[in-house]
C-alpha cells in the first residue's frame, strides 16, 4: 500500500513541477503557498517506512558503521572480506568443500529505499554445504560453531521488507520461522549449530515471538525493540524463564547500523557479542520436530512435487527442489534469495507450512499475531518427499506434532528447517 502511495505521489508531484514550470511570474506568486504545501506533504508520504511498521520504542540510535565481515572470529566460514587490520583472520571452515559452480546467476540486490530491486548484483551459489554427523536438536546434523552442543539456542526478529533483502546469515539458521507482521513478513530465525557472527537487519518484537520460542527451552530473544505493551511483556516472559533478552543496552559494541541502507532496515548485530554477554543465562534449544533416526517412522508420501509457492501477508515466496544439492531453494521478490555477502542461495531439507489464524495483537491491533498453539492443516515437503496432514500443538511449551492424514507421525529428513505460519493455502506444483 505504501509502495502504491508512493508511486502515486511522486507521479503527481512530477506533473504539478511541470505545471509550475511553464506558469508566469504572476500566477506563480499567487501558487506559491499551495505548492509548497504540497511538496512538503508529499516528501512526507515518500519517507513513509514500510508495511511492517508499527508504533515502537526502538533501542537507542547507534552509529553507522559499514559490514566487512560476517564472520570475524568465528570459525566455519570460508569467505574473506576486507576489514580493518584489528580485525582478526578467521578461522579455516568446517563444513565441506563447495562443489564448483558452472551456471552462475547474477541478480539484483534491493537495497534502495522505495522498495524495489537496486541496481547492485551479485552472483549466486548453490546452498552452502551443512556440517556432517550428528546430532544437532534443530536439524539433526554435525556442529561448526564455536559453543558447539552446549551452546543456547539464539533467535532473531529479522525484517523482510523489500529494502533489506538480501540478508546476513540467515541462510546459516538452522530453523527458520516466517510469520505475518502487518502487510509483510518477519523472521525468526534460530541459530545453534552454525557459526555465525553479523546477522540482520534486526527488528522489533511482537507478541507472536516469546509463544512460538518458549518450546526451544529457554532461548536468547535479539530484537531491535518495541511499543511498551511487548517490552512489558518481554520483560515478564524473561522473568518466568520463556527467554533472555538480548538488546542493544544489553550488549553495548555488539550491535551497529550499517552506512549502506537507510534505517530502520539497517541494524545488525555480533552473535559472539551476544552470547559472550548473556550466553550463560541461555539454554541449548530442545528438538522442535522429529527426524528419521530419532524416534520417528516412515512417511506416507503424497507425492513429490517440484515447487511450493508461500503467501505470509503480501510476502510471496516460493521454494524449487534441487536435485544437485538435494535441498528446497528459495526464491523472493522475484530472484533467488541469497545471502548479503557471500551469494549463497537459502536452502532448507524440509520446508513445514502451517495453515493458521492471525487474531489482532493485544499490543496493537494494527499487527497480527500468530496463532502457534491449538491445531491446523499441515504442508510439509521433507527432502523430495510431499505429505499433507495436521499439525498440533497444545501449548507454548509444547513442540510442533505434525501427523499425516492417515495420523501416522511425520519424519523430516536431517536437515535445516522452515515452517511458515499462513492464513492462506500454498500453492504445490
Amino acid at each position: 500500500m505504501i509502495d502504491r502511495l508512493r508511486s502515486t505521489v511522486g507521479d503527481t508531484m512530477g506533473r504539478l513541477w511541470a505545471a509550475v514550470r511553464s506558469m508566469s511570474p504572476r500566477q506563480l506568486a499567487f501558487l506559491t503557498p499551495i505548492v509548497v504545501v504540497a511538496a512538503v506533504a508529499g516528501v512526507l508520504v515518500l519517507r513513509t517506512g514500510d508495511d511492517s511498521t508499527v508504533s515502537t520504542n526502538d533501542e537507542t540510535p547507534i552509529a553507522r558503521r559499514r559490514i566487512v565481515s560476517t564472520s570475524k572470529g568465528v570459525s566455519g566460514t570460508s569467505k574473506k572480506a576486507s576489514a580493518p587490520s584489528s580485525v582478526p583472520e578467521e578461522v579455516t571452515s568446517t563444513t565441506q568443500a563447495v562443489a564448483p559452480v558452472t551456471d552462475v546467476e547474477v541478480v539484483p540486490i534491493g537495497t534502495d529505499s522505495g522498495g524495489k530491486a537496486g541496481p547492485q548484483l551479485l552472483p549466486v551459489l548453490p546452498p552452502e554445504p551443512w556440517p556432517q554427523g550428528c546430532c544437532a536438536p534443530l536439524t539433526n546434523l554435525g556442529f561448526d560453531s564455536p559453543e558447539g552442543a552446549a551452546g543456547p539456542a539464539v533467535a532473531v526478529k529479522v525484517s523482510n521488507a523489500p529494502e533489506v533483502d538480501p540478508h546476513t546469515n540467515l541462510h546459516r539458521a538452522d530453523l527458520i520461522y516466517e510469520l505475518r507482521a502487518e502487510d509483510v513478513s518477519r523472521f525468526i530465525a534460530v541459530y545453534h549449530s552454525r557459526a555465525a557472527d553479523v546477522i540482520g537487519p534486526i527488528r522489533s518484537g511482537r507478541t507472536a515471538d516469546p509463544p512460538i520460542i518458549k518450546s526451544l527451552g529457554r532461548p536468547m530473544l535479539v530484537f531491535s525493540g518495541g511499543n511498551d505493551y511487548v517490552m512489558a511483556m518481554m520483560e515478564a516472559r524473561e522473568t518466568d524463564g520463556t527467554l533472555v533478552r538480548m538488546l542493544n543496552r544489553n550488549a553495548v559494541g555488539s550491535f551497529f547500523r550499517s552506512d549502506d541502507r537507510q534505517q530502520p532496515h539497517n541494524f545488525y548485530g555480533h552473535r559472539p557479542g551476544w552470547i559472550a554477554a548473556r550466553g550463560a543465562e541461555a539454554l541449548p534449544p530442545r528438538r522442535q520436530t522429529d527426524f528419521f533416526g530419532a524416534g520417528a517412522g516412515v512417511n506416507t508420501v503424497s507425492g513429490q512435487p517440484v515447487k511450493v509457492s508461500v503467501d505470509i501477508g503480501q510476502s510471496h515466496s516460493w521454494w524449487q527442489w534441487d536435485d544437485t544439492s538435494q535441498m528446497w531453494l528459495r526464491f523472493q521478490h522475484g530472484r533467488p534469495h541469497i545471502d548479503k555477502d557471500t551469494g549463497y542461495q537459502i536452502g532448507r531439507t524440509s520446508v513445514v507450512i502451517l495453515g493458521t489464524g492471525y487474531p489482532p495483537s493485544p499490543a496493537d491491533d494494527r499487527s497480527p499475531e500468530a496463532a502457534s498453539t491449538g491445531g491446523g492443516e499441515a504442508w510439509v515437503m521433507t527432502g523430495r518427499d510431499y505429505i499433507h496432514g495436521t499439525w498440533s500443538r497444545a501449548n507454548p511449551d509444547d513442540t510442533w506434532h505434525l501427523t499425516d492424514d492417515a495420523g501416522n507421525p511425520i519424519a523430516l529428513k536431517s536437515g535445516p528447517v522452515y515452517i511458515g505460519l499462513t492464513d492462506v493455502k500454498p500453492v504445490i506444483e
